[in-house]
C-alpha cells in the first residue's frame, strides 16, 4: 500500500512539473504596439458654411456624428456636420470626427491602414472623399493632412466613364506594392485629365488643386504627368509635398520616383 501511495504521488509530482515547465514555455501574448497620427482635414464647407445653420432636411451624412438641432429639439435647423475620418485596418477599424478647427486624432495599433475622410452632404452637393491607404510598422507620430472639395456634378451627359474622368475628374489608383508584399497603392485625384503615350497628364488649380498620395507621402500641385513605366511623377505650379512627419516642402516644380512604399526625389 504504501509504495503504491508513493507511485501516484511522484506520478502527481512529475505531471505538476511538466505542467509547470510548458507553461513556462509558452510565451504571453504581447499586446500589439501603437502609434499616433494626428492631422487637419480642411472641407469646403468650413469656408463657406462656417458658424451658419442648415436645414435639417437638407443634409445627409454618416459616421459616429451626432447632429444637435439649434433652438430646441423641434427645430428644423442643425449646425453644418462636422467632417470624419475613418481607419480600416488590420488590427483595428476606429471613426473620428474632425473639431471645430479642422484638427482630428487617433491612436492605433501599428499595421496597414486605409484611411478615408468624409464630410456631409449638403443641398445635393458632395465632397470628394480623402482616401489614402498607409503603413507603419514602428510606434511613431505620423501626420497625414488632406482637403475635402465640392464634387462636380456637370457629367451626367458625357458618354462613357474614361471620358467623364477626363473632363470632369475623378480619382485614378495605380499598384505599386513593396518587395515584401504590402500592396501600396499610388492615388492621384484630379479635377481634369488628358491621357498621353507615356502616362497620363492631370489639371487642376488652387480649388481643387491635383492631389498624389503614396503610403505615408502626398502632394498637391496645379498639374502633374505620371509615367506608369517608370513609376514616376513631375509636379508643377505651387507644389506642396509632405513625408508623413509633419515637414512640408515648397517649390514650382517636383519630381518623384515610387517604390518599397517611399517617394524618392528625382531633383
Amino acid at each position: 500500500m504504501y509504495l503504491l501511495g508513493f507511485r501516484i504521488t511522484a506520478a502527481f509530482v512529475t505531471s505538476l512539473v511538466c505542467a509547470a515547465s510548458f507553461a513556462q514555455s509558452v510565451p504571453h501574448a504581447q499586446p500589439t504596439p501603437t502609434f499616433h497620427i494626428h492631422g487637419t482635414i480642411n472641407s469646403t464647407w468650413d469656408s463657406w458654411l462656417k458658424g451658419q445653420v442648415v436645414r435639417r432636411s437638407m443634409v445627409t451624412f454618416g459616421g459616429e456624428q451626432a447632429v444637435k438641432p439649434v433652438g430646441g429639439e423641434d427645430s428644423p435647423y442643425i449646425a453644418v456636420p462636422r467632417s470624419w475620418v475613418t481607419f480600416n485596418g488590420e488590427h483595428a477599424n476606429k471613426t473620428v470626427v474632425v473639431d471645430d478647427k479642422g484638427f482630428y486624432s487617433a491612436d492605433l495599433p501599428i499595421g496597414l491602414y486605409k484611411m478615408t475622410a468624409e464630410g456631409p452632404t449638403i443641398g445635393g452637393a458632395t465632397l470628394t472623399p480623402y482616401v489614402r491607404l498607409f503603413r507603419v510598422t514602428l510606434p511613431t507620430t505620423i501626420v497625414l493632412n488632406g482637403s475635402l472639395h465640392i464634387k462636380q456634378m456637370t457629367c451626367d451627359a458625357i458618354g462613357g466613364l474614361e471620358e467623364r474622368k477626363d473632363a470632369c475628374g475623378a480619382e485614378d489608383s495605380f499598384p505599386i506594392p513593396s518587395k515584401e508584399g504590402t500592396p501600396f497603392e499610388l492615388i492621384i485625384r484630379y479635377p481634369g485629365r488628358q491621357s498621353t503615350f507615356t502616362g497620363y497628364v492631370y489639371s487642376g488649380g488652387s480649388d481643387p488643386p491635383v492631389f498624389v498620395a503614396y503610403n505615408l507621402f502626398s502632394l498637391e500641385a496645379k498639374a502633374v504627368s505620371y509615367l506608369p513605366k517608370t513609376r514616376t511623377i513631375v509636379a508643377s505650379g505651387s507644389v506642396v509635398a509632405e513625408d508623413g512627419s509633419g515637414t512640408t516642402r515648397h517649390a514650382d516644380s517636383m519630381s518623384f520616383r515610387f517604390e518599397d512604399g517611399k517617394a524618392i526625389p528625382l531633383n
